[in-house]
């Protein structure tokens, strides 16, 4: 069976993940917008946004992250040596041991809910941890449904089915927004929209199980080729599952720390920190997707050509996200401006939300590319190197945390985890060429640097002068129209088109500037 993926595939893949990925953070935009209405911006909102890292916090370890890194290059490799039968073997012992695992690791935070919450939140007051416990215990059952889901998306993955694992966050989000409605409409509380979560992650778990079933996968009994795939899959996850949990312990570290500012200091470094991950699910994260098994199938007969793959990525995502993050510093205030603000969530609140988004942003590229790296690394085999990368980009973000919070407040925490991104990017690439030896081509990378920064300084001055005519345009009408257009969410459908119309642009007149890369043309 051949499930080899092509540069034109490769693309439709991406732009078919990216456009699930897109809609999935438009409806994260109006969850988010929601949720600054619903919960505010203090001690209710910091209780629920707690409550709900821990299960997210699994979710990068037993989902989407270590799992997912080190599943998807296993199961590639059964389908290559083996067959579709043993692949479904394998699925059922990791079935049974991860979710076994998970099952009782949730019981016991179940049970010691209060505790959980005192430890990662120190800073919490006696009744931020009390209003925290019971959603907690709640959304602790939402990891359940959501491993799952990324166990068989794995599958999925292995045969370059991405359309169903990519849309699964809509519908979760579908519910997440139908709750938050809800919530605001009839005033429930806050209990009644973790049961709503509860119910979008047992719905998108349904459809995953729907498509397996669909694509002739199924549950097998386990035999001794199953017993020798799973032990080379925790081979591959246990160094996997160490730099994952450093990782998200430094995010947890992050919330423990913002826990002893303000009341709702956590609460805008989550809201920015979203609104940083728009540009970074909607491209990076589907374009780390699709290439990951790319990468373990060309690992196979070509270990040499990953250079070359790792070369355009990089210019592609140089050239995507860097006027990504200057149109995003630039609109930072408006975006909390004209989407947050409420009685919960002040002018004041939005101006300090405002510089944490900027930043975050300031690492968008780094961010990025750290995805498809570490993605190289896991094609590789290699899960040690960017393990000891993780680790030593993560004590460099905690230090940085102490001393950069008492400077900045909020706002020197997402410094703290841009200045880790850099450092994690430097060493990724240290240690690509040093231990694997790949061409990673760098010389060529400052030349295509160097037209892309041409082209945005000729280009963009267009933007913002259009813009600034449309402002004064707009400034000329009566103060009721003027607030309307300028202070209210009617901001964007005036804004969005000339932000369009920019990147049409650059896109359109890439090639004038000699902007050649291999995932466009």
């Amino acid at each position: 069976m051949s499930h080899k993926l092509g540069k034109r595939s490769i693309v439709k893949k991406t732009v078919e993940v990216g456009f699930s990925t897109f809609l999935s953070r438009v409806l994260g935009l109006a969850r988010e917008a929601l949720m600054a209405r619903y919960l505010g911006a203090g001690v209710i909102s910091d209780a629920f946004i707690t409550a709900f890292k821990i299960p997210n916090f699994l979710r990068k370890i037993f989902a989407e992250g270590a799992l997912t890194a080190s599943f998807v290059p296993t199961i590639v490799g059964v389908f290559k040596k083996d067959s579709q039968d043993d692949a479904s073997r394998l699925m059922t012992l990791a079935f049974i041991f991860f979710e076994g695992v998970l099952f009782a690791l949730c019981m016991v935070i179940f049970v010691f809910a209060w505790y959980v919450i005192r430890f990662i939140a120190p800073g919490f007051s006696l009744d931020q941890v009390e209003h925290a416990v019971p959603f907690l215990r709640i959304l602790i059952g939402f990891i359940l449904f959501v491993s799952s889901s990324a166990l068989l998306a794995g599958a999925l993955n292995a045969v370059n089915h991405f359309f169903v694992p990519a849309f699964s966050p809509v519908v979760l989000n579908i519910f997440f927004v139908s709750g938050l409605v809800l919530g605001l409409v009839y005033g429930l509380p806050v209990t009644f929209l973790c049961y709503v979560i509860l119910l979008g992650a047992l719905a998108q778990f349904l459809m995953h199980v729907y498509v397996y079933f669909k694509l002739k996968f199924t549950f097998l009994p386990i035999n001794k080729k199953a017993l020798s795939n799973f032990m080379t899959l925790m081979k591959r996850f246990v160094p996997c599952f160490m730099g994952m949990s450093v990782l998200e312990l430094n995010l947890f570290v992050d919330t423990s720390l913002a826990s002893f500012l303000e009341p709702g200091s956590l609460t805008r470094v989550y809201y920015a920190s979203r609104f940083m991950g728009i540009p970074l699910g909607v491209f990076a994260i589907a374009f780390a997707t699709i290439l990951l098994p790319h990468f373990s199938r060309v690992a196979h007969y070509a270990p040499k050509r990953l250079g070359f793959y790792l070369f355009e990525a990089s210019k592609l995502i140089f050239w995507v996200t860097v006027p990504v993050s200057l149109v995003m510093s630039f609109f930072s205030y408006q975006i909390f401006s004209t989407l947050f603000v409420s009685k919960k969530f002040t002018i004041a609140d939005a101006v300090s939300t405002q510089y944490i988004l900027i930043a975050f942003t300031i690492g968008l590229f780094f961010f990025s590319i750290n995805k498809i790296l570490i993605n190289m690394f896991y094609a590789l085999h290699d899960t040690k190197q960017p393990t000891i990368i993780t680790i030593l980009a993560t004590l460099l973000n905690v230090e940085l945390n102490i001393i950069l919070m008492q400077l900045f407040s909020a706002t020197g925490l997402a410094i703290a985890t841009t200045i880790g991104g850099i450092f994690q990017t430097a060493l990724f690439y240290f240690y690509l060429r040093r231990i694997h030896k790949l061409p990673l081509f760098l010389p060529k990378l400052i030349p295509f640097i160097y037209r892309s920064v041409l082209q945005m300084v000729c280009i963009m001055p267009l933007f913002y002068l259009v813009y600034y005519a449309a402002e004064m345009m707009i400034m000329s009408l009566s103060l009721s129209m003027q607030y309307y257009l300028l202070e209210t969410v009617v901001f964007w459908i005036w804004v969005v088109p000339i932000v369009g119309v920019l990147f049409g642009t650059l896109y359109l007149t890439r090639q004038l500037f000699g902007l050649k890369m291999y995932f466009v043309e």
